[in-house]
């Protein structure tokens, strides 16, 4: 999205294919997902969503065009792929370093293997989510993994320290950036204060009744704000956030 938003004024055509509804759907739900998708289409982007790519042909080398599921051609000079990611953990297999079924290492909130003295940090890991209750997960933000490394070395050094972090990420297209904080990983309803419509907002991800993470499109730095009030162990009603 962040590509096709960058080329939108420089490219002849972009077009963007989509497996869901809406771009951005699994993380930040259909309701931001669909702002953004009329943001890029605003600036000419073509989507084409509920599809996906089959099938790319070209010509001495070079590609001419994209097929998608419903047999439209696309013609095309330059592809861009999101593949998503996998933990790069292969080199552990034969070991008795517990992982989980995606490939992910288990780590406590000491950053510590199932194996003692052995620690791991990063996107390679999945771990306790104090927003979630303690449910696992793998998070692919550079802050986390910042915030992994410090924990890890701390308890290498038998400076006894968990993990205390709230994640944060950001992202810009078409000079609008969209922040997020928190973990809203199975989220089953959302509080929305703004207007989408309008481009201007900010909305609480809703999990068991209480705010799991929050997303602002020019609303700084509300999500911050309440970054720092998850981090302090506060829990936010559905109520509160309404």
């Amino acid at each position: 999205m962040e590509a096709a938003a960058f080329l939108s004024d420089k490219a002849a055509a972009v077009s963007v294919v989509e497996k869901d509804e809406f771009p951005f759907q699994k993380t930040l739900g259909a309701q931001v997902g669909g702002v953004c998708m009329k943001m890029l289409q605003n600036n000419g982007v073509k989507f084409y969503t509920k599809t996906e790519l089959c099938e790319l042909k070209g010509k001495d080398g070079k590609v001419t065009e994209a097929i998608i599921a419903s047999g439209k051609k696309i013609p095309a000079d330059v592809v861009v792929l999101g593949i998503g990611a996998l933990p790069s953990s292969e080199f552990l297999k034969g070991t008795s370093i517990a992982r989980d079924s995606s490939g992910a290492i288990l780590v406590d909130l000491c950053m510590q293997t199932n194996i003692p003295n052995v620690f791991a940090a990063g996107d390679v890991v999945s771990f306790p989510v104090a927003l979630l209750d303690g449910e696992r997960s793998s998070i692919h933000h550079q802050q986390v993994a910042e915030a992994h490394g410090s924990i890890a070395a701390l308890n290498m050094l038998k400076k006894q320290k968990a993990l205390h972090t709230v994640p944060f990420f950001w992202t810009t297209m078409l000079g609008k950036s969209i922040h997020y904080a928190g973990c809203g990983k199975g989220f089953t309803d959302t509080v929305v204060k703004g207007s989408l419509e309008q481009q201007k907002f900010l909305i609480f991800y809703i999990r068991d009744g209480f705010v799991t993470a929050a997303a602002s499109l020019n609303c700084d730095p509300m999500v911050s704000l309440i970054a720092e009030v998850l981090y302090s162990g506060k829990r936010i009603s559905k109520e509160e956030a309404e």
